[in-house]
C-alpha cells in the first residue's frame, strides 16, 4: 500500500499480513478523497479502528492540520506508529491505544472530519453511532464517514446524525453522514 496523493504521495504504508486486518483498499480511499477534494486541508480528522492509519495519513499528506487514531489492537497499533514514524507525522498526528466507544465517552475534542471502519463481522457501528451524536464530537458542518459492507444497512437517523449519501465500491460502501 501506498499514499496516493499530496505530500507523502507514493511514500510506502506498511501492514500485517493476513486476514485479521482489512485496509481499505487503495482505490476506495482514492475515492474518498476524490469526493472530499479540498475539505481536508486545515481540518481536525478523527479515523477510529485506524489500523495501519492508512486513511488518517492520507488525510495529514493531503492538509489535515490534525489527525487523531484509535486503534485498540496492540498489533495494529505497532504498524501504525511505525508508518507515522516512517512518514515523519508525530508533530500533527495523535495515537490512542484503547477502544473506540472509550475515545468518544472521554474525549473532548471536536473532529471536521471522522472517517470509522469498523471491522465488518462486529456490532461496533451500533456501539459508537449513538456516542459520536452526543456533545461536540462532530463539529458544526462536520461530516462522519462509515466504511462497511454493502450488505450491512445503516440508519438513516441517529440523534442530530442524517444520512446523507452512500458511495458504492465493490464489496465496499462509503456512507456520509451529517450533524443538523
Amino acid at each position: 500500500m501506498r499514499i496516493i496523493s499530496g505530500s507523502l504521495k507514493g511514500r510506502r504504508i506498511f501492514a500485517p499480513s493476513g486476514l485479521a486486518l482489512r485496509p481499505t483498499p487503495d482505490k476506495v480511499r482514492g475515492a474518498l478523497f476524490n469526493i472530499l477534494s479540498d475539505q481536508v486541508f486545515d481540518i481536525a480528522f478523527l479515523d477510529l479502528y485506524a489500523g495501519t492509519g492508512a486513511v488518517g495519513i492520507e488525510a495529514a499528506s493531503r492538509g489535515a492540520r490534525q489527525v487523531t487514531f484509535v486503534e485498540q489492537n496492540g498489533r495494529h497499533l505497532q504498524y501504525l506508529r511505525k508508518n507515522l514514524t516512517t512518514c515523519k507525522l508525530s508533530d500533527q498526528t495523535t495515537v490512542y491505544g484503547i477502544a473506540a466507544a472509550h475515545y468518544l465517552k472521554a474525549s473532548t475534542h471536536s473532529f471536521d472530519l471522522i472517517f470509522m471502519d469498523p471491522p465488518y463481522e462486529s456490532d461496533e457501528i451500533e456501539k459508537v453511532l449513538p456516542r459520536l451524536q452526543e456533545g461536540d464530537i462532530i463539529a458544526k458542518n462536520g461530516c462522519l464517514i462509515i466504511e462497511h459492507f454493502h450488505k450491512q444497512l445503516l440508519p438513516e437517523v441517529v440523534g442530530e446524525i442524517h444520512f446523507l449519501k452512500k458511495y458504492r465500491y465493490g464489496e465496499t460502501v462509503l456512507s456520509f453522514y451529517g450533524k443538523s
